[in-house]
């Protein structure tokens, strides 16, 4: 507070009344003396899987028609990962397959459309769209296992061993 014209107000706060903060050096794990990543280091462990699911949903640095696809390859991607039960990287790969089909479907479809639906080129079309959609289907009934498999827990056995006792159970049933 200080007094102005007689009457007490409250003060502001003045440049020269800020002192600068001590900020923290960048983090030196991984890093050497000019502040570059060096060999070995853990920081981007998962960056070469994420790299190949980008490329297999389509590139940002596409244009035209190929970028319509890839957002839309994108948006799906997103939308159904945080439907399934796991996110494992084999469910993230499928569901990478799965999500161009989709998206290659509607971009079928929508040039059928745009072609005429009864005209030679749009039918064309409509079977390219047809053919896409087909697949989605089958990856999004296997993607939607897969994903129930990876969820559920080992209960103390291995990957080889639940697969072993899967099958032994499949063949006594069969008998």
């Amino acid at each position: 507070m200080e007094r102005s014209k007689n009457k007490m107000r409250p003060s502001l706060v003045r440049a020269s009344d800020l002192r600068p903060q001590e900020t923290e050096p960048k983090p030196t794990e991984a890093r050497d003396a000019h502040g570059h990543f060096t060999a070995g280091n853990r920081t981007a462990a998962g960056a070469g899987f994420t790299h190949a699911i980008r490329k297999s949903l389509g590139s940002k640095a596409a244009t035209g028609e190929a970028l319509i696809v890839a957002r839309d390859a994108r948006r799906l991607f997103g939308h159904t990962l945080a439907s399934l039960q796991s996110d494992a990287a084999p469910v993230r790969a499928l569901l990478a397959i799965y999500s161009r089909h989709a998206a290659l479907h509607a971009f079928f479809t929508l040039k059928a459309e745009s072609l005429g639906l009864d005209t030679p080129e749009g039918l064309r079309m409509l079977d390219v769209a047809d053919r896409q959609s087909q697949r989605a289907e089958r990856t999004l009934v296997t993607l939607h296992d897969l994903a129930r498999i990876h969820a559920e827990p080992r209960k103390g056995r291995s990957w080889a061993d639940e697969a072993r006792a899967q099958i032994e159970k499949e063949l006594t049933h069969a008998e």
